[in-house]
């Protein structure tokens, strides 16, 4: 690859991975948590992709990866982009999402499109996650050709059951069974020194190979993004699933129904279950769960062999503490039975905030295998807020995974942010989302509950 194309392909890579670490608040804070990257310093050209799902689609808050093959000629020519959660080459996820991995979008040329919609220099990585979250909408239906609103009028029914089929597979293929695939797969290896320098025809499917799931470039690193979101956003699934057993009662056990433009080995086929997708996901807490208090067992273990990540960990709580002075509402930052595994952060919101007057005790969680596996923050003391569930996860981004530091700051930027913009990616609970975005008197209810929690710690 030539060395201009190199050149931009960095520059995009590092403007991709700037946008996951977008502080909150930030005008473009959407992208931080809708996707992530992966790729191997020695093959750029080589990416992995995992988007979310948007709020509000029949794809809500699933993990869709896919694969970014750059050609040499870059960016004069589009990625080869191809998308991975197919069921093994078996489920369709949407008119352009098929299921021998096909991704069809004019921008990549793979579809006519109309002019001005094809391929430039101009666009990048960026522009082409955004195309295809595009793809993940409100009512895919109406993304095939000849089946939009206007053409298919008569369509209505097809166009909620296709949804709901959506709806079903997203929970079962897209959330779930990542899930299930994380705790079957291999743990990263344990860090035991400190880091250096830390659409189309019928005709046209079958001219398309089905090529083998790939083995990912960074598993274990996608496999803990999942791990972590699957927690923040939990209750949402829970509520899905919910909903899916009372709306499709009728449906249960039942086939899905196919949908005009399905066949060909390119469909989504399967039934109602929403029994059993509550059944695994409840499991899958449980396991989350039982993960996440054995980080600290593992930990003590590290510290009696004195490795160097339980050194590493414990030289930056010493350096923390002593720089306390950059974290004036933090009056207490500890280790859980003098283990560097399991720290305790103790706040006291700031005078004239939401906060005013709680004293927040937070437990942070440091996986053996810190920083492939990220810190997971619980909320230990009553606190109604956005970014707190009812299990008590809090939701924060650090502006670097690295270091603890960063996270501690993380916390505390994500606790004093007064006035949030609406973002529904940036919210673990849901009942307090719609307070805190809804009316005037909802607003008002939200700062009551807020006010009664933090008098209650």
């Amino acid at each position: 690859m030539g060395d201009q194309c190199t050149l931009r392909l960095v520059r995009e890579l590092r403007q991709v991975e700037r946008s996951e670490q977008l502080v909150l608040g930030d005008s473009h804070a959407d992208l931080g948590p809708a996707f992530t990257i992966r790729y191997e310093e020695s093959n750029i050209r080589d990416i992995q992709a995992l988007i979310i799902g948007p709020p509000g689609t029949p794809y809500e808050l699933g993990f869709y990866e896919f694969s970014f093959k750059i050609p040499s000629d870059y960016p004069a020519n589009p990625p080869a982009v191809k998308i991975r959660t197919t069921n093994k080459g078996r489920t369709r996820f949407g008119p352009n999402l098929y299921a021998n991995g096909k991704v069809c979008l004019s921008i990549l040329g793979t579809w006519h499109g109309s002019r001005g919609e094809q391929w430039s220099p101009a666009q990048g990585l960026e522009s082409v996650m955004l195309s295809i979250q595009s793809l993940l909408a409100p009512n895919p239906y109406n993304l095939e050709p000849g089946f939009d609103e206007n053409d298919r009028a008569n369509d209505t029914e097809n166009m909620e059951i296709y949804k709901s089929k959506i709806r079903h597979e997203n929970l079962r293929l897209a959330v779930i069974a990542p899930l299930e695939q994380a705790f079957q797969a291999p743990s990263p290896a344990r860090r035991t020194a400190p880091q250096v320098g830390q659409e189309s025809s019928a005709e046209e499917d079958s001219e398309l190979e089905l090529e083998p799931e790939p083995v990912l470039l960074n598993q274990s690193k996608f496999y803990d993004f999942c791990k972590r979101r699957f927690l923040w956003y939990l209750e949402f699934y829970q509520n899905a699933i919910e909903k899916g057993i009372a709306d499709e009662a009728r449906r249960q056990g039942t086939p899905f129904i196919q949908m005009p433009f399905e066949g060909y080995g390119n469909a989504m086929t399967g039934e109602w279950n929403y029994l059993d997708l509550q059944t695994r996901l409840l499991a899958l807490q449980d396991r989350l769960m039982e993960e996440t208090h054995r980080w600290p067992v593992e930990g003590l273990v590290l510290v009696k062999e004195d490795a160097g990540i339980a050194v590493k960990l414990r030289g930056q709580h010493e350096q923390i503490v002593a720089e306390m002075s950059a974290f004036p509402q933090v009056i207490d930052l500890s280790l859980v039975d003098d283990n560097p595994f399991v720290w305790r952060l103790t706040y006291v919101g700031r005078n004239e905030s939401k906060l005013e007057g709680g004293i927040i005790k937070i437990k942070i969680y440091i996986s053996p295998r810190h920083p492939e596996e990220q810190p997971r923050a619980f909320v230990e003391s009553p606190l109604y807020h956005i970014r707190v569930s009812k299990l008590g996860v809090l939701m924060y981004l650090p502006s670097h995974a690295e270091e603890i530091g960063q996270h501690i700051e993380g916390i505390i930027n994500t606790l004093e942010d007064d006035n949030p913009p609406y973002n529904p990616l940036m919210t673990v609970n849901p009942e307090a989302s719609a307070l805190c975005w809804g009316s005037e008197l909802d607003r008002r209810l939200y700062r009551r509950k807020l006010r009664t929690s933090l008098e209650e710690s």
